[in-house]
Protein backbone atom coordinates (compact mmCIF):
# COMPACT_ATOMS: atom_id res chain seq x y z
CA UNK A 1 0.00 0.00 0.00
CA UNK A 2 3.03 2.33 1.22
CA UNK A 3 4.33 1.48 -2.59
CA UNK A 4 0.86 2.38 -4.03
CA UNK A 5 0.47 5.67 -2.35
CA UNK A 6 4.12 6.83 -3.41
CA UNK A 7 2.92 5.70 -7.27
CA UNK A 8 0.29 7.50 -6.54
CA UNK A 9 1.67 10.81 -5.22
CA UNK A 10 4.82 10.63 -8.35
CA UNK A 11 2.05 12.14 -10.76
CA UNK A 12 0.86 14.73 -8.21
CA UNK A 13 4.72 15.70 -7.19
CA UNK A 14 5.29 15.91 -11.23
CA UNK A 15 2.29 18.35 -11.62
CA UNK A 16 3.47 20.75 -8.50
CA UNK A 17 6.54 20.78 -10.51
CA UNK A 18 5.49 21.75 -13.63
CA UNK A 19 2.82 24.12 -12.04
CA UNK A 20 5.92 25.71 -10.11
CA UNK A 21 7.62 25.90 -13.80
CA UNK A 22 4.62 27.20 -15.10
CA UNK A 23 3.93 30.22 -11.92
CA UNK A 24 8.36 30.96 -12.64
CA UNK A 25 7.33 31.49 -15.88
CA UNK A 26 4.68 34.05 -15.34
CA UNK A 27 6.59 35.45 -13.02
CA UNK A 28 9.37 36.00 -15.05
CA UNK A 29 6.85 37.49 -17.66
CA UNK A 30 4.94 39.72 -15.36
CA UNK A 31 8.48 41.10 -14.06
CA UNK A 32 9.48 41.64 -17.76
CA UNK A 33 6.26 43.56 -18.27
CA UNK A 34 6.46 45.72 -14.95
CA UNK A 35 10.86 46.29 -15.82
CA UNK A 36 9.28 47.66 -19.45
CA UNK A 37 6.77 49.90 -17.97
CA UNK A 38 9.05 51.85 -15.40
CA UNK A 39 11.66 52.00 -18.17
CA UNK A 40 9.14 54.04 -20.67
CA UNK A 41 8.22 56.19 -17.48
CA UNK A 42 11.32 56.83 -16.56
CA UNK A 43 12.15 57.95 -20.17
CA UNK A 44 8.96 60.10 -19.96
CA UNK A 45 10.34 61.50 -17.05
CA UNK A 46 13.57 62.50 -18.50
CA UNK A 47 12.24 63.68 -21.72
CA UNK A 48 9.87 66.23 -19.52
CA UNK A 49 12.86 67.18 -17.31
CA UNK A 50 14.48 68.36 -20.74
CA UNK A 51 11.49 70.42 -22.01
CA UNK A 52 12.05 74.28 -20.12
CA UNK A 53 9.97 76.21 -22.97
CA UNK A 54 6.87 75.72 -24.65
CA UNK A 55 7.18 74.07 -27.80
CA UNK A 56 5.94 75.78 -31.14
CA UNK A 57 3.57 73.31 -32.66
CA UNK A 58 2.13 73.27 -36.33
CA UNK A 59 0.12 71.21 -38.63
CA UNK A 60 3.02 69.15 -39.36
CA UNK A 61 4.45 68.77 -35.93
CA UNK A 62 1.42 68.44 -33.67
CA UNK A 63 0.38 65.10 -33.19
CA UNK A 64 3.80 63.64 -33.39
CA UNK A 65 4.12 66.64 -30.03
CA UNK A 66 1.37 65.05 -28.47
CA UNK A 67 1.93 61.63 -28.46
CA UNK A 68 5.34 61.98 -27.78
CA UNK A 69 4.75 63.12 -24.06
CA UNK A 70 2.60 61.90 -21.82
CA UNK A 71 0.05 64.77 -20.94
CA UNK A 72 0.64 68.46 -23.07
CA UNK A 73 -0.83 71.66 -22.96
CA UNK A 74 -1.77 73.60 -25.81
CA UNK A 75 -2.06 76.82 -26.25
CA UNK A 76 -4.34 77.96 -29.03
CA UNK A 77 -3.27 81.60 -30.03
CA UNK A 78 -2.69 83.80 -32.81
CA UNK A 79 -0.60 87.24 -32.08
CA UNK A 80 -3.58 89.81 -33.17
CA UNK A 81 -5.15 88.70 -30.09
CA UNK A 82 -4.79 90.79 -27.22
CA UNK A 83 -6.26 88.47 -24.48
CA UNK A 84 -3.88 85.57 -26.30
CA UNK A 85 -1.06 88.02 -25.54
CA UNK A 86 -2.39 88.58 -21.88
CA UNK A 87 -2.30 85.03 -21.42
CA UNK A 88 1.11 83.82 -22.85
CA UNK A 89 3.14 84.50 -19.87
CA UNK A 90 0.60 82.66 -17.46
CA UNK A 91 0.53 79.85 -19.87
CA UNK A 92 4.72 80.11 -19.56
CA UNK A 93 4.74 80.21 -15.62
CA UNK A 94 2.56 76.76 -15.77
CA UNK A 95 5.12 75.20 -17.52
CA UNK A 96 7.65 76.01 -15.60
CA UNK A 97 5.48 75.30 -12.55
CA UNK A 98 4.90 71.92 -14.11
CA UNK A 99 8.10 71.04 -15.42
CA UNK A 100 8.80 67.37 -15.05
CA UNK A 101 5.16 66.70 -14.98
CA UNK A 102 3.74 68.49 -17.90
CA UNK A 103 4.58 69.88 -21.52
CA UNK A 104 3.37 73.08 -22.72
CA UNK A 105 2.91 73.99 -26.54
CA UNK A 106 1.90 76.72 -28.62
CA UNK A 107 0.04 76.49 -32.19
CA UNK A 108 -0.48 79.88 -33.70
CA UNK A 109 -4.03 78.99 -35.13
CA UNK A 110 -3.17 81.57 -38.53
CA UNK A 111 -0.26 79.31 -39.41
CA UNK A 112 -1.50 75.98 -38.58
CA UNK A 113 -5.06 76.12 -39.41
CA UNK A 114 -5.78 72.97 -39.98
CA UNK A 115 -5.26 71.57 -36.98
CA UNK A 116 -7.49 74.36 -35.71
CA UNK A 117 -10.20 73.17 -37.30
CA UNK A 118 -10.01 69.81 -36.66
CA UNK A 119 -10.06 70.29 -32.49
CA UNK A 120 -13.13 72.98 -33.56
CA UNK A 121 -10.83 76.16 -32.61
CA UNK A 122 -13.90 78.84 -32.47
CA UNK A 123 -12.19 81.20 -30.13
CA UNK A 124 -8.87 82.03 -28.66
CA UNK A 125 -7.21 81.34 -26.57
CA UNK A 126 -8.31 77.91 -26.63
CA UNK A 127 -6.06 75.59 -23.97
CA UNK A 128 -6.48 71.61 -24.57
CA UNK A 129 -5.31 69.23 -22.23
CA UNK A 130 -4.06 66.06 -24.07
CA UNK A 131 -2.90 63.09 -22.00
CA UNK A 132 -1.56 60.50 -23.89
CA UNK A 133 -2.73 61.78 -27.30
CA UNK A 134 -6.37 62.37 -26.34
CA UNK A 135 -7.98 66.02 -25.60
CA UNK A 136 -9.38 65.22 -22.03
CA UNK A 137 -10.16 68.80 -20.95
CA UNK A 138 -10.41 72.20 -22.65
CA UNK A 139 -10.62 76.20 -21.71
CA UNK A 140 -11.89 78.68 -23.61
CA UNK A 141 -11.34 82.38 -23.10
CA UNK A 142 -9.00 84.59 -20.87
CA UNK A 143 -8.68 82.80 -17.60
CA UNK A 144 -6.96 82.81 -14.10
CA UNK A 145 -3.75 80.77 -13.26
CA UNK A 146 -5.96 78.90 -10.85
CA UNK A 147 -8.80 77.71 -13.09
CA UNK A 148 -5.36 76.62 -15.05
CA UNK A 149 -3.45 74.68 -12.24
CA UNK A 150 -7.18 73.41 -11.35
CA UNK A 151 -7.68 71.54 -14.69
CA UNK A 152 -3.80 70.59 -14.65
CA UNK A 153 -4.11 68.87 -11.53
CA UNK A 154 -7.27 67.36 -11.89
CA UNK A 155 -5.38 64.94 -14.53
CA UNK A 156 -2.03 64.87 -13.26
CA UNK A 157 -1.16 61.19 -12.41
Amino acid sequence: MNYQNKKHNKPKYAFSLLYHKLEDEDLRILNEKRMKNLQRLLNEKELLKNIKEPLNLDDVTFFQNINKFPIVLVDFWAPWCGPCRMMSPIIDQIGKDYQGKLVVGKLNVDESPLIARQFGIASIPTLILFKSGQAIDKIVGSVSKNKINEMVKNHLD
